[in-house]
């Protein structure tokens, strides 16, 4: 409204300039009556300007002012310091000042002065290449300038005249009164965009629900197929494992049947080859006997001398004990609870099928029988390694001077010791009987 009213106000303050000298040059048609075609214009011309391109435009202040008429863009260092709020003119329709509202400008209070015409410059702007026209308006003022510029309006003492106050109340009135209007206007489109949108997103989530029921749906039976293909797969596998396990049963059934048969034949050939060689040994026990009691016979008159004979061997093995197993392991090797057995305690019955430890007390086989010389005297230890509830066991043969045999204390308990390995025992080559 503002801006209409002050179009309105130059066009008719340059009519009426217009007019005065038209009356002056042409006073004869004037009188007349007839109106003269000078009174108005058809065309515009490149260099004019109007109001309304003047109001709302920003003014910019440089203390150097511009040396350039034409500038691509606003140049560093010149201040925005507020817009062109309104045009003042004369009688003769000359504009004299623009009014600018400077708006706390550098701290500078919020006000409204008149600024000259003459003072304000006219640069172009080559930055808007589509618009041949726009253009920057230039104050050459400095800081001190500024502030010391007076409110438009104000009276001698300072104070606004109440033409001013009135303008100016009525300025702002019409300003706010813009403002509200716009404003209601941007509430209401919004209040009507919110509601298209709302409206929108309901219809989306409806269709999003839509489309979850039914994928919830399609995943149900999806689900509820699975299963059922499941619950079959199972059952053919538990039936599939029940067959497994029918004829695991009878294939095992078939193989101990045969391993047991293999078993009764194996012991029945073993029992017929003991029995065999139990009367084979008694065959040669009783021949031995009988040479023996004939040598008794011969040689009674040497009973002395044997008898002499066989307390050298007594000693040679009382000897024997009291070195067995020192040369393999240290003095200290001993065992709480144990002490050295004497070598009256070293006989075929206790130490037939005593078990033999290494040194770290693992258990690596036991004695099966011992090898005597022609005197008498205990040599070796077979001991049998290796295997498992005796079925592939080695026989090795070790000698007594290497074992070292423990009695228990209170007890007639044997523990033997010898300073190999399982693994050595096992690659010892495998005793055989003479």
């Amino acid at each position: 409204m503002k801006h209409l009213l002050l179009t309105t106000a130059l066009v008719t303050a340059t009519a009426a300039g217009v007019h005065a000298q038209s009356t002056d040059t042409n006073t004869n048609t004037a009188a007349s009556g007839t109106m003269s075609s000078e009174m108005f214009r058809a065309e515009s011309t490149p260099d004019e300007l109007r109001a309304s391109d003047f109001l709302g435009m920003r003014v910019y202040a440089s203390a150097e002012g511009a040396s350039e008429d034409v500038y691509e863009g606003a140049q560093e260092g010149w201040e925005d310091i507020g817009e062109i709020n309104d045009v003042i003119l004369n009688r003769d329709g000359e504009v004299q000042a623009v009014l600018v509202d400077i708006g706390g400008f550098l701290g500078i209070g919020e006000r409204q002065v008149a600024v000259d015409m003459d003072a304000l410059e006219f640069v172009s702007d080559s930055s808007t290449a589509e618009n041949d026209g726009d253009f920057f308006l230039v104050l050459t003022a400095d800081r001190a300038t500024l502030e010391g510029a007076p409110a438009y309006g104000a009276a001698a003492d300072g104070a606004m005249t109440d033409q001013h106050v009135a303008a100016e109340a009525e300025a702002e009135t019409e300003e706010a009164t813009q403002a509200a209007e716009a404003e209601a206007e941007e509430a209401g489109e919004e209040m009507e965009q919110t509601a298209e949108n709302v409206e929108a997103e309901a219809e989306e989530a409806g269709a999003e629900m839509e489309q979850t029921a039914e994928n919830v749906e399609a995943e149900a039976e999806e689900a509820g197929a699975e299963m059922e293909q499941t619950a079959e797969n199972v059952e053919a596998e538990a039936e599939e494992a029940g067959e497994e396990i029918e004829q695991s049963a009878e294939n095992a059934a078939e193989e101990t049947e045969q391993e047991v048969e293999l078993a009764a034949d194996a012991t029945a050939d073993a029992a017929a080859e003991a029995g065999e060689e139990v009367e084979q040994a008694a065959d040669e026990a009783g021949e031995e006997i009988e040479e023996v009691g004939n040598e008794v016979a011969l040689t009674d008159s040497t009973a002395p001398e044997a008898d002499a004979e066989a307390t050298a061997s007594a000693d040679a093995n009382a000897e024997m004990d009291t070195t067995a197993g020192t040369s393999a392991f240290g003095a200290d090797f001993a065992r709480e609870g144990y002490s050295d057995a004497g070598m009256e305690y070293l006989t075929t019955e206790n130490l037939t099928g005593a078990r033999v430890y290494d040194t770290n007390d693992k258990w690596v086989g036991e004695i099966s029988e011992l090898v005597i010389d022609d005197e008498g005297k205990i040599t070796d230890a077979i001991v049998d390694v290796g295997g498992f509830l005796g079925i592939g066991e080695k026989p090795v043969a070790l000698q007594l001077s290497d074992l070292k045999i423990l009695r228990q204390d209170e007890g007639d308990e044997v523990m033997v010791y010898t300073a190999m390995a399982e693994d050595e025992l096992k690659s010892m080559p495998e005793f055989e009987k003479e």
